[in-house]
């Protein structure tokens, strides 16, 4: 199993695509969003050992990530003195505190939480920088910024509200319940708010529903037209460096055509000619693969 999972980051590693980065980037968001919402706020033990799992699982991840790194750099001290700040994003700070049971978090324990989201933040600057140049086009950063505003301030004040009114809302994953299923619009009903606060939030999170889904749309259409874009940029560069060697062939044709005076100049003449005709089967074949 520890072999077949080696050998799975060993591929990752080699490849790098951006479906990979953008995993890796998946994780590291997750266990981010997870240190966040344990660091500023109280959630009940049995959630928290649920992220302790998941904080575990990343942690591993990224570990395998960088000892590969590592192995692989030229100068591994150089590395480790450069990168020696990695270290937090893969220390599983969750099951530490369940180890020594202290997983309602203290001030200490929330202190290395926020030292860990900067750790990740970095290194998601250095193993997915193919994914952040994508955003950095798109602006899908402002999605992701809206969805955590309006997810993290909405529960919090939804919370406050609700909690001492409404008995639906006992405590805070009940409220973070209900802004997550106002967000993506899938309103299952179970929790309904009683206050005018509480209705405010679910509104606001219904418009920010809207503009997500706005900026979403955006995202994917500029996604297709980059790649059309792209594949177009390639055939039209194709194309004109294979029509310019095709030019000198023809050029080299004219001038063995006024120039040869035996048999040996005209065997290459055709074996010029077989060749350009090559070429222009190369580039008949590309027209017909890209309609």
């Amino acid at each position: 199993m520890v072999e077949s999972i080696i050998k799975f980051m060993k591929i990752y590693f080699q490849r790098q695509g951006f479906l990979w980065q953008a995993t890796t980037l998946f994780l590291i968001l997750l266990d981010g969003i997870l240190l966040l919402l344990s660091s500023i706020s109280n959630l009940k033990h049995l959630t928290l050992e649920y992220m302790a799992i998941i904080d575990l699982l990343v942690s591993v991840v990224l570990f395998i990530l960088y000892m590969l790194a590592l192995f692989r750099a030229p100068k591994k001290t150089t590395y480790l003195k450069k990168n020696w700040f990695l270290i937090f994003s893969f220390i599983p700070i969750y099951i530490i505190a369940l180890y020594n049971g202290h997983i309602e978090y203290p001030l200490m324990l929330k202190l290395f939480s926020i030292i860990k989201i900067l750790s990740l933040y970095l290194f998601a600057q250095k193993f997915a920088k193919s994914v952040l140049k994508y955003q950095e086009k798109t602006r899908l950063v402002y999605a992701l910024s809206l969805f955590l505003l309006v997810l993290f301030i909405c529960s919090f004040i939804f919370y406050a509200a609700e909690n001492p009114v409404n008995p639906e809302v006992a405590n805070y994953e009940d409220s973070l319940w209900f802004v997550l299923q106002t967000i993506t619009t899938v309103g299952y009903g179970d929790i309904i708010p009683v206050t005018g606060v509480g209705r405010v939030m679910g509104v606001i999170s219904m418009l920010s529903a809207l503009v997500l889904t706005s900026i979403i749309t955006s995202v994917a259409t500029f996604s297709l037209i980059e790649k059309f874009k792209s594949g177009t940029e390639q055939l039209t560069k194709v194309t004109r460096e294979r029509v310019e060697d095709i030019d000198k062939k023809l050029s080299d044709i004219h001038i063995q055509l006024k120039e040869f005076d035996d048999l040996k100049d005209l065997e290459e003449l055709k074996k010029d000619i077989k060749e350009m005709k090559g070429d222009m089967d190369s580039i008949k074949e590309l027209l017909e693969d890209k309609n």
